[in-house]
């Protein structure tokens, strides 16, 4: 009998990370599980593909009765305490225990939400407690991730697998052209909370259907004052300062281009206020398609440089993919955490000497030069992780051949929008 597999992500938001995750989960487990079938959801959706995805006071979602497993792909864990009610979904509603006993769940490749707070609180912990409890096998992508959680529920056994996206197949880095100076690509994002990722992710009617616990939130006041809070706002303007000053230098010595993609965070906009102060700049927009994910059109234009500044997670993930030189310039250092998405990453690879933010008081540019002397070094971190990923997969696929229900199914409530 065939496999009913749900996979939950971020796929209707315009975002080439949210939806390549998605993507490269479906693809990888149907090479292992021919004869599954999948089902799209997302918490943003407003369409029918993917489907809107909510959790209700009882555990019931829009899949209930139709799915005999829920595979989170990759994503985001940021709560307790949540920044917003919305993001309970994906920690199984507001009561984790209750959740569809009838259906089989993994939460795969998970990383830790930049700045998250700690779950101090025992009602904080207890949730999370019941989450670990309530999912029947569970992969995180980064350090931060499994220590937070083996701290909140006391169970220390969370395996460390790469982000997904490192099973899409390793590239051969194309020729250099002879060039007289440098292509330098730069795909940055805005260093903080913008109004169109506000609009974007909590600024809908989203999960009418849903009922969060609101004592796992942040109080909205608490999180507006922390995003644009003195600290906040003094680390945000240390980074542009810098990377805009280093951006100006360069120029006198390589060709600087601006790769952006309309997203959620309007990382196109940021690439444009940048591009107007870097003498000679020029801009290549990459189209964010409604039926692609943008991952192949973003890989292959940073593939074109000789090296690039990128700060979006899933950037440096594809630089890597095509053996494209890279440096990480990070806004997203958290101070209460001392890490981030980006920081570990590097680090894991063996690469912390192409990272860069504004607190480390290092010289970025450089970090730059160096990355331009040095002997290309991503396609064999790359290869490694691709390796390991591939290995992560086969588990999730094998775990899902044996998977049963926990207990008899409730009533189905069908699959609905």
């Amino acid at each position: 009998m065939s496999r009913r597999i749900a996979i939950w992500a971020g796929s209707s938001l315009p975002n080439v990370g949210d939806r390549l995750l998605a993507a490269v989960t479906e693809t990888e487990l149907s090479r292992r599980l021919p004869d599954a079938v999948f089902g799209h959801f997302c918490p943003w959706s407003t369409a029918a593909e993917p489907a809107p995805l909510w959790v209700d006071g009882v555990g019931n979602w829009p899949g209930t009765g139709s799915f005999d497993a829920v595979v989170m792909a990759g994503g985001l864990w940021s709560g307790p305490p949540f920044r917003h009610p919305i993001m309970q979904v994906f920690c199984l509603g507001g009561d984790p225990r209750a959740f569809d006993p009838g259906v089989w769940v993994a939460w795969h490749g998970v990383g830790l939400q930049d700045d998250t707070p700690a779950a101090a609180r025992d009602d904080w912990r207890g949730y999370l407690r019941a989450v670990r409890e309530r999912i029947d096998h569970l992969t995180v992508r980064g350090a931060a991730a499994a220590l937070r959680m083996g701290e909140a529920t006391g169970v220390p056994d969370t395996t460390l697998v790469p982000d997904p996206a490192f099973a899409l197949e390793p590239l051969s880095r194309p020729p250099r052209p002879g060039r007289r100076r440098p292509l330098i690509g730069v795909a940055v994002g805005a260093p903080g909370v913008t109004s169109q990722l506000i609009t974007h992710l909590v600024g809908r009617n989203l999960a009418g259907h849903g009922a969060a616990d609101l004592a796992l939130c942040v109080p909205p006041e608490q999180v507006m004052a922390e995003a644009t809070g003195p600290g906040e706002r003094a680390a945000a303007l240390g980074f542009v300062t810098e990377l805009g000053l280093t951006l100006i230098e360069l120029a006198g010595f390589a060709d600087i281009e601006f790769i952006t993609v309309p997203n959620i965070y309007g990382d196109e906009e940021v690439g444009a206020r940048f591009a107007r102060s870097v003498p000679g700049a020029r801009i290549r927009e990459i189209p964010l398609r409604r039926t692609s994910t943008g991952a192949g059109e973003l890989t292959e234009a940073l593939s074109r440089c000789d090296l690039v500044l990128v700060s979006r997670y899933h950037s440096a993930i594809l630089a890597l993919r095509g053996a494209t030189p890279f440096v990480a310039v990070d806004p997203f250092w958290s101070r209460r955490n001392g890490t981030s998405k980006l920081h570990e990453l590097t680090g894991e690879l063996g690469m912390a000497h192409r990272y860069w933010n504004a607190h480390t008081g290092e010289n970025l540019i450089e970090i730059v030069e160096r990355a331009l002397d040095e002997e290309p070094i991503e396609a064999v971190a790359y290869r490694e992780a691709h390796a390991r990923v591939t290995a992560a997969f086969d588990g999730l696929a094998e775990a899902l051949r044996s998977a049963r229900p926990r207990v008899t199914p409730k009533a189905t409530a069908g699959r609905s929008s």
